[in-house]
């Protein structure tokens, strides 16, 4: 219940930041065109519509478990939460998806605010493929305004920077998996390690840096951020096949029409006969997939342990990460270690 109330209440003043933040670049850029500035309205819009703040909180959280005090963290903390909005927007475009977080993914807002004009999806494409870039920027511009010493935010900023390679290369590498239709287990575990655990390791590693920390405490949160950021996404990938819609804010179905390799996948081609392959591989991918090919599909994952699998993998994973926190334990003040080992175990706590 402590863990709770404290991760919503700095929430609270993330998102309060967040608000803030545009409401400054909003005034700058109302001489610029009404539609302009629709546009930045729209990319709040999008950053505010919900999310975890699992990497703004954990930089905040890391700042001052390493020492610092300021409230100025707050601005520069939100810079990773739009980093990972900007990777969103165009994950949306790459995956053909048209809902994110149960409202339209902003490309398609835009498609269907001007689907009257001629050649409206491209139109809808270009200003998802600007919307990201911009978001990112924003989040630059957020590490810059937020007031630190010069050597600590030229810090930030590299890491910054190295976040959003990590996260490139890793969709890079997804995409051409989902191409080809196969992985290894240390194929999908290096795609997401890069895909989703960097920037959780990037932000507390930030968070650290802005702090004035360079000693052991910081390869300690980078080992811990590395396995539980791996565990939070092979949860997200059981969650992208079982969970509720309602809940997770996008289809079920959308994982396995789209032909990602999620661990579902990896561990199921690893187990599976030739008969279920065959299914398998016939409905991976297929946009047109019926209810009940998905509902084989969902099966398969069951009957051949690949959703045990992945919910066994996922727990190791946090577990390695809390050892590895657990074993500087003298090196950190006991309540912020107590914290990251509650939100390690928050993240793959998430329902089904």
């Amino acid at each position: 219940m402590v863990f709770l109330e404290e991760y919503k209440g700095e929430i609270e003043l993330i998102n309060r930041e967040i608000n803030r933040f545009f409401e400054e670049k909003e005034r700058i850029l109302a001489s610029i065109s009404g539609f302009n500035r629709e546009f930045y309205e729209n990319i709040k819009e999008f950053v505010l519509r919900g999310g975890k703040r699992l990497r703004p909180l954990s930089m905040v959280m890391a700042y001052k478990a390493l020492g610092g005090s300021e409230e100025k963290i707050y601005r520069a903390a939100i810079s990773v939460e739009l980093l990972h909005n900007s990777t969103l927007i165009h994950d949306d475009i790459i995956d053909r998806d048209v809902i994110r977080r149960g409202a339209p993914t902003f490309h398609i807002k835009y498609y269907n605010q001007y689907r009257h004009v001629p050649d409206a999806e491209h139109f809808g494409l270009s200003i998802g493929i600007l919307g990201g870039d911009a978001t990112w920027n924003l989040g630059l511009d957020a590490i810059l305004s937020a007031g630190f010493s010069p050597e600590r935010t030229v810090k930030a900023v590299m890491l910054y920077q190295r976040a959003y390679e990590d996260v490139l290369n890793g969709v890079v590498f997804e995409t051409y998996l989902a191409m080809r239709k196969r992985a290894t287990l240390d194929e999908y575990l290096k795609m997401i390690e890069l895909k989703t655990a960097a920037l959780f390791e990037k932000s507390l590693i930030m968070g650290g840096v802005l702090a004035g920390c360079n000693d052991q405490r910081l390869e300690a949160l980078s080992k811990y951020a590395i396995s539980v950021g791996q565990a939070f996404q092979i949860w997200d990938d059981v969650l992208g096949t079982f969970g509720k819609e309602e809940e997770t804010g996008k289809p079920s179905d959308s994982d396995i029409k789209e032909g990602k390799m999620t661990i579902l996948v990896v561990k199921a081609l690893e187990l599976i006969d030739d008969d279920e392959r065959r299914v398998l591989m016939s409905v991976l991918g297929n946009e047109n997939a019926s209810p009940e090919d998905i509902e084989e599909v969902r099966r398969i994952f069951k009957s051949c342990g690949a959703l045990d699998s992945a919910l066994k993998l996922a727990n190791d994973l946090k577990e390695r990460g809390k050892r590895e926190l657990i074993s500087r334990k003298e090196e950190f003040d006991s309540r912020y270690l107590e914290f990251f080992i509650k939100l390690a175990d928050f993240v793959v706590r998430r329902k089904l």
